[in-house]
């Protein structure tokens, strides 16, 4: 009877929760996970034909709108990707507080919607940026010097997460990820324009 429920167990796969999978990291991890896992992506808006991948559920959703989360999001996750929001260096005076609630209150209420029943991991993608302008090579253990809305909100989803992990055993987990790049990559980011200005 045991020998049986692994092996039921083994055939269940596991639900893996994308936000912002229709980005360009995100539509690489739903490539990646799309026969092996059981994939739900929820982005702001619908994926592009280029970043359209078969077998994912596609979830439209503002994430700021924290009536429509607890509407939506009503199934469980073995795991969570946070991929979601958007590089922009808008400063506060110019309308930067839109990038506080894209990142840091987004990510709060996703926390506060998702069951914690079956979540194994949650996993924050972080940024360079949480370290300003300090020299490289930068280390975990400096202090953040956030110099935008958007860093800002990013150091704020980070210690939030840290917070949760360390007073409710919060399965968190931050990576924070540097100049990213690959096939895909909107032309207008800085390698891709680099590599089309050698050819040109």
């Amino acid at each position: 009877m045991v020998k049986r429920e692994c092996a039921l167990e083994a055939l269940v796969k596991p639900r893996l929760l994308v936000v912002g999978g229709t980005g360009f990291i995100g539509h690489h991890l739903l490539t990646a996970t799309k026969d092996d896992w059981n994939v739900t992506s929820i982005s702001l808006n619908p994926p592009s034909s280029q970043r359209f991948v078969d077998s994912v559920e596609y979830v439209q959703l503002d994430l700021t709108d924290s009536d429509a989360v607890k509407a939506t999001l009503i199934e469980d996750y073995d795991y969570v990707v946070n991929l979601g929001g958007y590089i922009d260096h808008t400063p506060f005076k110019d309308g930067g507080q839109i990038l506080i609630d894209t990142h840091f209150c987004a990510l709060k209420n996703l926390i506060a919607t998702l069951s914690r029943k079956s979540l194994k991991r949650f996993v924050q993608i972080g940024s360079s940026d949480e370290y300003g302008n300090l020299p490289p090579p930068q280390r975990e253990n400096m202090r953040e010097q956030p110099i935008s809305p958007y860093s800002l909100a990013k150091v704020a989803s980070t210690y939030f997460l840290q917070m949760l992990h360390r007073t409710e055993g919060f399965p968190g987990v931050i990576l924070r990820l540097f100049l990213t790049y690959g096939p895909h990559q909107d032309e207008r980011r800085f390698l891709p324009l680099i590599i089309r200005a050698c050819l040109a």
